[in-house]
This record gives C-alpha cells, structure tokens and sequence, in this order.
C-alpha cells in the first residue's frame, strides 16, 4: 500500500520537473531569439519617456492650453483647413499682443474671446512660447492658381508687404507670419481691414486693403498663401 501511493506522487513530481525545465529552455530560446527586439522596444520605451518629459519641462505639464488648440489650427499649430490661421513659427511679440487683444476685446470671436480670458498667466506664456518654437510647414492643402498668384505677387510688391512682414513674409517683431497662411483666412482679414471690422494701431493695413477690390483680394490672398 505504501509502495503504491508514493510512485505516482513521484511521477507527477518528475513531470513537473520536467515541464519546469521545458518552460526554462522556451524563455531561454525566446530570449536568445527576440532578445535584441525586446531590448530595442525597452529602448525605444526609455526614448518616448525621455522626450515626453523634455517636453513637458520645456512646455508644461499635460494637460496644456495648446492642446485645446490642434481642432482650429492644426497640430503644433500647422492647420490644414484654410479657414483658421497657421500659428506655426508666428513671432511671440504677435501671438503676445492678438492673446492680448481677444482677452481685452479689442479683437473679438466668439471661440477666441472666451478661450484668452480663460488662460492663467502661465498657459497663456506658455503658448506664446509653443507656437512660436513649432516649425512652419508648406500650406500643401491649398492648390494655387498661377495667373492669380503672378497679380497678387505684384499686389504684394506695390504694397511693399515685406516692409512690415518681412522679405520672405516670414513674420517680424510684432507683425505676423503670412506665408503659407491659410486662402480663406487671409480673404477674410484682408476684407475685415478695409470695412473696419479689424483694426490695427497704426492704421497701416486699413490703409493698404482699402482701396483694393474683392478681386485684388483673392489675388494677394492667393500669392500668399501660395508661399
């Protein structure tokens, strides 16, 4: 009796020992094959964290002000509608003073407004400094028309656009970027300048956009968002 109870308690411990050995031989096997995939994830992993947290330092915790931004104009501030400005690469002095004006009422928009009046003064330098680092890039979803382009290039020229905006309209001081700006965008404040709905302190671009037709307006709006 006691020769029969302990054999298959002895059997069933060599099987275990066995399928201990087996799952040790299957890691190690694993091991020697995904090894360097597994260190590169574990890697790659250590990379992600690194740059998250450089960025937050750099930016600010999550959740940020700037992310509420991304359905308007685009992530990190390259939009790819037409109807909303590209704040990519903009001056800090010029995203300084419009935060500035839609939190004043001097300029007002019904999302806008509400959203400036909104921030801390902490979000409100930390996306002054956001969209300014974030890189401009070509407004590739709006497709030019070449003979428009050439009488709004001509229309920039006789303006002397650069003068305030810079040779390339890249942006200078507190004047803005306007290259690669959105089509419909720029149609709108170009008309918003000569009835008066927008004004600017020097009275420069009510000066400049008056006298042009809706045509002369489609036109430099064509060669500039064309840039």
């Amino acid at each position: 009796m006691m020769n029969t109870a302990t054999k298959p308690r002895s059997r069933g411990k060599r099987i275990f020992i066995r399928s201990g050995w087996v799952l040790l031989a299957v890691v190690l096997i694993g091991g020697i094959v995904y090894g360097p995939e597994l260190y590169g994830l574990l890697r790659v992993s250590k990379e992600i964290d690194q740059i998250a947290s450089d960025d937050a330092r750099v930016n600010g915790p999550w959740p940020r002000a700037s992310d509420a931004c991304i359905y308007c104009h685009g992530f990190e501030g390259n939009a790819r509608t037409q109807a909303y400005p590209r704040l990519a690469g903009q001056k800090e002095a010029y995203l300084r003073k419009q935060l500035t004006a839609f939190a004043s009422g001097e300029r007002s928009d019904p999302i806008m407004t509400p959203f400036a009046l909104s921030l801390s003064e902490r979000e409100f330098e930390s996306l002054v400094t956001h969209f300014s680092q974030m890189t401009p890039l070509p407004n590739t979803t709006f497709h030019a028309d070449a003979i428009r382009v050439a009488r709004g290039e001509a229309l920039a020229r006789a303006s002397n656009c650069t003068a305030c905006h810079g040779p390339q309209l890249e942006g200078k001081d507190a004047y803005p970027r306007l290259a690669g700006q959105g089509y419909d965008y720029l149609v709108d404040q170009l008309t918003n300048f000569k009835n008066g709905t927008r004004r600017d302190a020097t009275g420069a671009m009510a000066a400049m956009a008056g006298p042009l037709s809706q045509r002369d307006i489609e036109d430099l709006a064509q060669f500039i968002a064309s840039r």
